[in-house]
């Protein structure tokens, strides 16, 4: 698990929430965490409520204690709504069970905290879906030219599955991620990014192993291989992601998932090939450390606007690829990037209990690194609630994108009954609320859209409850 540190902010009743607030920030901060909590972080004379709006500005998680308490606090209530404001990750703890819970905080996931003698299985729960969703340290990677996943290996010896000039690379890679010109992004070249669809993403997860889609369907014989770029956002990912409209179905990505690989992991195999451009374009790929070391990386990492006379050029350069047959282990994933709560959640049902549990600590659904165009349509949150299911949608840019789509929506209860729900020329909108004659019984929900799978959830008849 990541030990990345955290600013956290514990918001709580003080008549029945103080007791676990203080277990929570004394365990956190033994891990490392920095926490917040009122008790004891105001100095004398300060001005109470922007000590608060200062803390929460400031924090990367806020834990929100569910008691009867807090229910009832208005500064609670605050402090939850000004977190939702500034885009803070929330995740809500319940204290009792017949708590009831702010309709600001309906459509999260709960942690149930409801028996304090499980607390130390409950601990390490709550630690694991915080660090999900930190993906890593940016603060690590932008001072120090060490990867957080893989150490440089600053000797020159090699091991028996790398390439012959594997220390020539290890150089190259150095000395570019300490290039100032980086900037934010001194991230990136730690990774190797490919991306698949979260359909596909379950049968790997599943299998561990990652594989190429194979010859066809307009691939041409690099359809046998893996494709890592060097970045996200690639112009073939731009045309790639989102939900097309209902005439163009042959968008294969409706619901887009980032692998990020170890780089060096990826560069160093032995079968790995470099491209300088879209191989299938430019019909040539090297294997050298000394081709690496000439590629343009300003232009493969170039990631703001361009004149008329270089769009060519860059395009071209931010297509460059790192080129693997068949397919390779999943023992270099370092992390699995979501674009939304919805299609997180998505993931989740997906998956088996057991294989969620071995994959859950690399998942995350970040918002704040821009890994994703968001451009066309996909359901960017949803409420499953008793009688209805909501959803929220990602607004195409475009016109042209918001519509015709053919959405359909299936939910099953426990008992086996079935409701469906089908539009074949919806047009997008941001919220869209579906009522199901299903009262206050556990129900299954499935959103389709032309044919894709782009939502599971489930209602359980009372708030969800993540164990």
């Amino acid at each position: 698990m990541s030990r990345s540190t955290l600013n956290i902010f514990i918001s709580y009743g003080r008549r029945d929430g103080r007791e676990l607030a203080l277990r929570l920030r004394n365990d956190l901060q033994r891990l490392g965490h920095s926490v917040w909590l009122d008790t004891n972080e105001i100095p004398g004379g300060a001005n109470w409520a922007q000590q608060i709006e200062q803390a929460i500005e400031h924090c990367d998680v806020t834990l929100a204690l569910i008691s009867h308490a807090s229910y009832e606090s208005q500064w609670c209530r605050a402090e939850q709504l000004r977190s939702l404001r500034k885009g803070k990750r929330i995740i809500p703890l319940r204290l009792q069970g017949d708590a009831e819970v702010p309709l600001t905080l309906e459509h999260l996931n709960h942690l149930d905290f409801t028996e304090l003698g499980r607390y130390e299985a409950l601990f390490r729960d709550l630690v694991s879906d915080m660090l999900s969703g930190t993906a890593f340290n940016p603060r690590e990677t932008a001072t120090t030219s060490v990867s957080p996943y893989k150490p440089v290996d600053n000797n020159e010896s090699r091991a028996d599955d790398e390439k012959r000039d594997a220390a020539s690379f290890r150089r190259v890679l150095r000395d570019l991620r300490g290039e100032d010109w980086l900037g934010a992004r001194s991230w990136w070249p730690y990774f190797a990014f490919t991306y698949t669809d979260v359909p596909t993403l379950v049968e790997t997860l599943k299998q561990g192993k990652l594989k190429a889609p194979g010859v066809g369907q307009g691939r041409g014989r690099w359809g046998r291989y893996l494709r890592f770029y060097f970045r996200p956002r690639t112009p073939d990912a731009y045309f790639a992601e989102g939900f097309h409209t209902a005439n163009k179905r042959n968008a294969p990505h409706g619901m887009m998932a980032y692998l990020l690989f170890d780089l060096e992991a990826v560069l160093l195999h032995t079968e790995s090939r470099l491209s300088n451009g879209n191989p299938a374009l430019t019909g040539k790929t090297y294997k050298t450390a000394s081709f690496f070391s000439e590629l343009p990386f300003e232009r493969v990492y170039h990631d703001s606007w361009f004149t008329s006379d270089e769009r060519e050029e860059i395009v071209r350069f931010r297509e460059t690829q790192i080129l693997l047959p068949d397919e390779i282990g999943l023992e270099a994933l370092q992390l699995i990037w979501l674009r939304s709560e919805g299609e997180y959640e998505t993931l989740h049902r997906l998956l088996d209990a057991k294989t969620w549990q071995h994959w859950r600590d690399k998942i995350t659904r970040r918002t704040d690194y821009h890994l994703f165009n968001n451009n066309r349509l996909f359901i960017d949150r949803a409420i499953c609630q008793a009688g209805s299911v909501w959803l929220r949608f990602n607004l195409p840019h475009r016109d042209e994108d918001k519509g015709p789509f053919d959405l359909q929506i299936r939910a099953e209860t426990e008992s086996g009954a079935v409701y469906e729900w089908h539009q074949e020329d919806f047009t997008a909108v941001r919220d869209v609320r579906i009522a199901l004659p299903t009262e206050k019984e556990p129900y299954v929900v499935q959103a389709r859209i032309n044919g894709q799978v782009a939502y599971v959830g489930r209602y359980l008849g009372k708030p969800i409850v993540v164990a």
